[in-house]
């Protein structure tokens, strides 16, 4: 091991201070922090950032994991870089294997788990009057009007785009800006009225209450966009719900509904149209940090199951607190929609509905996947920082 580095380096990011074995385990530490950290040597040898065991462009391991001795030892552990890398020597093979230190902060801090982002829960008092919202022409003339746009989609659960022009060309050239459109049994993008094309309410003028999308999908949508191209009538309001926000609501009030609604995995179905989809969501999903991931709730595609009668009567309580609270006005927002303005909403957090209308309305829209979101937003941040 070798003496700790110059403290100057440490205003540079994360920097290693010492490294040593500690009951089999290579124990580092930082500079400027108290806390340790400690990696098993297999692990470390698995995940060596050499040219020999990750390829320098395609960053995919070549290292033959099932060849490592399950015995592992270090011969030589040493800090290099000012602290900027640890370099470990192998006794079994002498080969010698490189770790950032930059790499190795980020999995002592997240166990290489994507931390949830930063998120704002609201209800209809929090979020008033003002929508998050970027131009149209923001959006599409550069990367930091889309960074915004999508930042603020992810921060809320959704944002407008103003000044849309109104036609389908315009709206599918603005959900290409986040990334390609999924195709579905409803197609790639849709343009549609209330003419029944598809066996969904969607295709009707009657109300719809809070929901979310492809509850009968294994991957069900990520985010939905919606653009209204032309409207002459009466009604047919736009309402969202923050589903996080009455996930937080019941967690906080009703652990037991929470753990339920949590836990139960609640099928779903889209028979008819020539095609019987079906899967299985819990209404709340949380990811492996215990924070919110996914909420799918859609009663009007609730398939047919039945647990013992004890867990089923929970099932029912839980079901009905959920759907009191995503019903209840004061955690609702209500707009209109109008041609000129798109609507990108997550589809995993943020439910949507329509209040009924008269008249003649046409909309168009799309799904767009989760990770191509998830995708153009790290890399539109990543290279805002090298920029």
């Amino acid at each position: 091991m070798l003496n700790p580095v110059d403290s100057r380096a440490s205003d540079q990011g994360p920097v290693l201070n010492s490294a040593k074995l500690v009951d089999g385990e290579v124990e580092v530490t930082w500079m400027g922090k108290v806390s340790s950290s400690r990696f098993s040597p297999f692990w470390l040898r698995d995940h060596c950032h050499a040219r020999h065991s990750l390829h320098p462009d395609t960053l995919q391991r070549q290292v033959d994991t099932f060849s490592i001795p399950l015995d592992i030892q270090p011969a030589q552990i040493e800090i290099a870089a000012a602290g900027r890398a640890l370099h470990i020597v192998w006794k079994h093979d002498g080969v010698r294997s490189e770790f950032p230190a930059a790499f190795l902060w980020q999995i002592a801090q997240t166990d290489g788990r994507e931390v949830a982002p930063r998120r704002r829960l609201w209800d209809r008092a929090s979020m008033g009057e003002a929508f998050p919202s970027v131009a149209f022409e923001e959006i599409m003339s550069g990367d930091a009007g889309l960074l915004r746009w999508l930042a603020q989609v992810e921060e809320y659960g959704f944002a407008l785009a103003s000044g849309v022009p109104v036609t389908l060309e315009a709206t599918e050239l603005l959900a290409k800006r986040v990334g390609y459109v999924r195709s579905t049994i409803f197609g790639g993008m849709w343009d549609f009225t209330a003419n029944l094309a598809f066996k969904d309410t969607a295709y009707t003028p009657v109300a719809i209450g809070p929901h979310t999308d492809g509850t009968y999908s294994f991957d069900s949508p990520g985010y939905q966009m919606f653009h209204c191209l032309q409207f002459d009538g009466t009604g047919g309001e736009s309402t969202l719900v923050d589903g996080f926000r009455v996930a937080d609501q019941i967690k906080r009030t009703d652990p037991i509904s929470f753990e339920v609604l949590s836990s139960v995995k609640v099928p779903a179905q889209y028979l008819g149209d020539g095609v019987h989809l079906r899967a299985e969501h819990p209404i709340i999903a949380l990811d492996h940090h215990g924070d919110f991931s996914q909420v799918a709730y859609n009663n009007y595609d609730r398939a047919p199951f039945r647990l013992p009668t004890p867990r089923m009567n929970a099932f029912y309580k839980a079901l009905k607190l959920w759907d009191s609270l995503v019903n209840d006005p004061a955690y609702e927002i209500t707009f209109r929609l109008a041609p000129g303005t798109a609507l990108l909403f997550d589809n995993w957090r943020t439910l949507h509905g329509r209040r009924a209308y008269r008249g003649f309305r046409r909309l168009c829209g799309a799904y767009l996947n989760k990770e191509d979101f998830d995708s153009k937003l790290r890399v539109l941040r990543s290279t805002q920082t090298k920029n």
